[in-house]
């Protein structure tokens, strides 16, 4: 780990939030009521780090027709419902968030989802006010992971340039974004097939938050 790294960027569902479960489950039972079956595991492996954009034209492609705005509409209604009662931050990440920000070291976020429900889902778990104006969404880039573009304009809104900066990730897609944007590159392998991160390029690999927070306390 290069000692000059200044700024650390979180992806949200699956490391700053666990959200994914939820939403799989409920993408699953919905994808297959418009056609194209498929179970919860599937959902994530297909689907998994990509903005809503990138998953909705693979369905669509797969179904023939385009998906409407009601049925859209319907998915997210389902989903949010659902986080209102469940969703939960990941085990362990509040300590890395708090240990991280009382040591005056930047916080950022970087995701593929958007950006009101990244801050309703931060407002959810009680993280929101470690990362401030600080958070960049797929939805204000030109292109969604597995782009650089989202860690880009992290590190450019936080005044850093990627050589500076810390990605820590739970998705290939994520990782090679981070990667590619010429970022240190964490991955958190706690649902994820480690090998699967290290391929895609991370340079370090921890199954859980105790072991990041204890890496990230000896090399920031």
């Amino acid at each position: 780990m290069q000692h000059q790294l200044k700024l650390v960027i979180f992806d949200c569902d699956g490391v700053l939030v666990d959200s994914e479960p939820i939403s799989n489950e409920i993408g699953a039972e919905w994808i297959t009521a418009l056609g194209w079956p498929m179970d919860a595991a599937e959902a994530r492996a297909r689907f998994l780090g990509l903005s809503d954009t990138a998953m909705f034209a693979l369905v669509e492609q797969k179904i023939g027709r385009s998906i409407t705005a009601e049925e859209i509409a319907h998915n997210h209604e389902r989903i949010t419902a659902r986080f209102e009662v469940e969703l939960r931050a990941i085990p362990g990440v509040v300590a890395v968030v708090e240990d991280l920000a009382a040591r005056s070291i930047p916080l950022a976020v970087a995701s593929s989802g958007e950006r009101a429900k990244i801050l309703t889902n931060l407002v959810k778990v009680g993280l929101v006010n470690y990362f401030g104006d600080q958070i960049s969404s797929a939805t204000e880039v030109a292109k969604a992971k597995p782009a650089p573009d989202v860690y880009l304009l992290a590190a450019r809104k936080a005044g850093f340039v990627p050589s500076e900066c810390l990605a820590i990730e739970d998705s290939p897609n994520g990782v090679l974004a981070a990667v590619r944007a010429g970022m240190q590159v964490i991955g958190f392998a706690r649902e994820t097939q480690a090998s699967d991160l290290t391929t895609a390029g991370a340079h370090q690999v921890f199954a859980t938050m105790a072991e990041l927070h204890t890496h990230l306390e000896q090399a920031l």
